[in-house]
């Protein structure tokens, strides 16, 4: 259940609640099922918050930091989270039809059962997520990234690659001899016992 002193420091504006929230960092504020419809959040600082069961439908939430909140059953229809850390977020069961989270972090979010419909994610970070429970039907995913880790290994790999193909073709030209004229020499012989 939500907590009207949270309530109450947050309605005073954003920029003393987050003044409030560096002075009380260890409190996890509770907005559990209120109603955050149109509200204008930008930059907001909700990490760790209990938000499940929140409406933020069309809530301007740019810029916020919402790591590790807890937003299962949340509504976000059509909200703008542009630019928002929704790192390690739990959004299980959210409905997040047809926002906005262009450039948005969402490394690690908990995703199961999200409904990501229609939503833009140009730009944003999608590493570690398991959309394989969420419907993501008509979800823009233009420039998102999905794997800082797999980019990296896949660098590390090419690499790898080209330096055992440069030890190959070192060792073909110690050996004194092609390995195409190997195999050329391999088939003749072949064709040869046949």
């Amino acid at each position: 259940m939500a907590d009207q002193d949270h309530l109450d420091v947050l309605h005073q504006g954003i920029a003393v609640w987050n003044h409030w929230r560096q002075e009380h960092h260890s409190i996890q504020p509770d907005f559990s099922r209120v109603d955050f419809t149109g509200a204008h959040l930008g930059r907001v600082n909700l990490a760790g918050a209990r938000l499940s069961g929140a409406d933020f439908s069309g809530a301007d939430l740019r810029g916020s930091l919402l790591s590790r909140a807890d937003l299962q059953g949340a509504t976000l229809s059509a909200a703008i989270l542009s630019d928002a850390n929704l790192s390690d977020a739990m959004l299980s069961d959210a409905v997040l039809s047809d926002a906005d989270l262009t450039g948005a972090l969402l490394t690690g979010a908990e995703v199961t059962g999200a409904d990501f419909s229609g939503v833009d994610f140009s730009d944003a970070d999608l590493s570690g997520l398991d959309f394989s429970q969420a419907n993501t039907h008509g979800a823009r995913l233009g420039k998102a990234s999905f794997s800082r880790r797999s980019e990296t290994l896949l660098a590390e790999s090419s690499q790898q690659s080209l330096r055992a193909a440069t030890q190959r073709q070192q060792s073909k030209q110690r050996a004194g001899f092609d390995a195409e004229d190997l195999d050329e020499r391999v088939h003749e012989d072949w064709a040869n016992d046949e």
